[in-house]
């Protein structure tokens, strides 16, 4: 039955795809596997316990004022995975119980010449439905309040051309009075949700973790299409579909692990594809008696985004610690402007997984 779990997924976004209303952008991480709540509200407590996650983004300060954008997630389960030994019987009966999980998310971004500055803060719920010791489906809401922000004199105006002027414009001069009236901030209720299936067997040998672990998921972001105008019209803010899936396969016998993941968005005019793949070294294995020595691991690959940029990124995990950089390299239009340089991201993450030491086989 499980096999056609992922099916279901893809067919439930292909329907999505033909109804969906499309328009403007909303912020993204190139770290995407790094920032779940952003991509999916049903992603909310999919690791054993507690995970906490801070990112930060700076992009084309090489075309215009930088567009600065900070994430923050947190999220937890309702019942921590707690695993009492490493035979057979103990990992099936604790390796995951249907319950609720909880998370919050909150970005602040800053975009361009006009300062417009978005802050959101969202609340997520998800509901996870264990069908085995390794396959799991959650499905999961969102909701919270988006707020909009700009700064019309930081902007420049056709009212105020000035030929007289040697660089044509005139500060001094007006703006136009439709501008001048609009609002300079709002704020919009914003609602998500989406659905994930997960496969996950983590089995150990002398030599390193024999690891597989697939997610696959959907989500739809802005279901309630909010207002979305700094002037009086009924203008909306267009649904965003996402399709996102990631992996992690172990080669047996080694202390390497390929870790490939993709992300499909549209918004509106807007299309993002987001494609590729981290190769991952185990340099410290977890203790198998004493649980007490952490496991240590380094990753490094990239990621294509679809006519804009190549990223470059790494990530270090440590104990239960774990610091990624990346850099998008720019190819698209924009790329004899910004002679290539897109944006640097960096993200800090914590993960306790709540299990106790795992005891030795009897």
């Amino acid at each position: 039955m499980t096999r056609y779990i992922p099916l279901y997924f893809v067919f439930v976004v292909a329907l999505l795809l033909n109804d969906v209303l499309l328009s403007a952008q909303d912020i993204h991480f190139s770290q995407f596997t790094q920032s779940p709540l952003s991509t999916n509200p049903a992603l909310v407590g999919t690791t054993p316990w507690i995970r906490a996650t801070l990112q930060y983004r700076t992009q084309w300060s090489a075309v215009t004022v930088a567009y600065k954008t900070v994430g923050a997630s947190f999220d937890i389960k309702s019942k921590k995975k707690w695993i009492k030994g490493n035979n057979k019987k103990d990992k099936e009966r604790h390796a995951g119980e249907n319950g609720f999980a909880w998370g919050v998310n909150l970005f602040n971004d800053n975009a361009g010449d006009g300062r417009m500055n978005s802050l959101q803060a969202c609340g997520s719920i998800a509901y996870q439905i264990y069908m085995d010791e390794r396959n799991m489906i959650a499905l999961g809401f969102q909701g919270g309040i988006l707020q909009r922000t700009l700064t019309y004199s930081k902007l420049y105006w056709g009212s105020q051309y000035d030929p007289l002027s040697a660089t044509g414009y005139n500060a001094a001069l007006p703006a136009d009075q439709a501008v001048v009236s609009a609002d300079k901030s709002f704020i919009i209720p914003d609602l998500a949700t989406g659905g994930v299936y997960s496969y996950k067997r983590d089995e150990q040998n002398m030599f390193s973790s024999d690891q597989r672990e697939i997610n696959i998921g959907f989500a739809l972001f802005h279901v309630n299409m909010p207002r979305y105008s700094y002037y009086d019209s009924n203008e909306r803010l267009y649904q965003r579909l996402v399709l996102h899936g990631n992996a992690v396969v172990g080669i047996r016998y080694t202390h390497i692990a390929i870790v490939p993941g993709f992300m499909l968005q549209r918004q509106g005019p807007n299309q993002e594809i987001l494609v590729g793949s981290l190769v991952r070294y185990t340099l410290r294995d977890d203790s198998k008696y004493t649980g007490y020595i952490k496991s240590t691991s380094i990753s490094a690959g990239g990621y294509y985004r679809n006519k804009d940029a190549f990223i470059l990124a790494g990530l270090l995990e440590f104990s239960n610690y774990a610091v990624g950089l990346s850099y998008d390299l720019n190819v698209s239009g924009l790329a004899r402007a910004s002679s290539g340089r897109g944006g640097l991201e960096f993200t800090f993450r914590y993960l306790n997984i709540g299990a106790a030491p795992l005891m030795k086989n009897k």
